[in-house]
């Protein structure tokens, strides 16, 4: 399969023959078509939702896969960032609850509880916040955190 491109000869000039050969071009599109085909069903089959709640389970939903629901996840404390204020909880019962007018005195609240991550070498924090808490709370919890020496924080929203 090819396109012939005649100009012709006139005024005494030589004629231009060029024939292009379609069938290279034609296999490219093919492909090209076939990949993002491909592609496009592929993201939509492997689309996977986790969510994980603060009671500790985390349900994962598909499409094609019933809902799952895991064990607890692996941490020692969850740190609640709310409206209400900030709410630790260790194995689901509330250690402290630290009101927003207390948040000037939330490293001295953090310290009274240090003696019960003694024994644990790195304690896992989950730190979960609602939408409408106020930024400089959040920042404020991190910096505490980070003060008292525990870094292995993870970070999340609260569904």
């Amino acid at each position: 399969m090819g396109v012939s491109i005649d100009t012709g000869s006139k005024g005494g000039r030589r004629g231009v023959d060029a024939e292009l050969n379609l069938i290279p071009f034609i296999d490219l599109l093919s492909v090209c078509i076939l990949f993002l085909l491909m592609t496009a069903v592929w993201v939509q089959i492997s689309k996977m939702s986790a969510f994980s709640q603060p009671s500790g389970e985390a349900t994962v939903r598909n499409s094609e896969i019933s809902n799952i629901t895991t064990a607890k996840e692996d941490r020692d404390w969850d740190v609640l960032l709310r409206k209400e204020g900030v709410q630790i909880v260790e194995d689901g019962k509330t250690l402290a609850m630290i009101r927003p007018e207390q948040m000037g005195t939330i490293k001295a609240e953090f310290e009274k509880l240090l003696p019960r991550l003694e024994k644990i070498e790195n304690p896992k924090i989950s730190l979960r916040a609602e939408d409408e808490i106020i930024y400089e709370n959040l920042i404020r919890v991190l910096d505490t955190l980070f003060v008292l020496n525990l870094t292995n924080v993870t970070i999340g929203g609260m569904n």
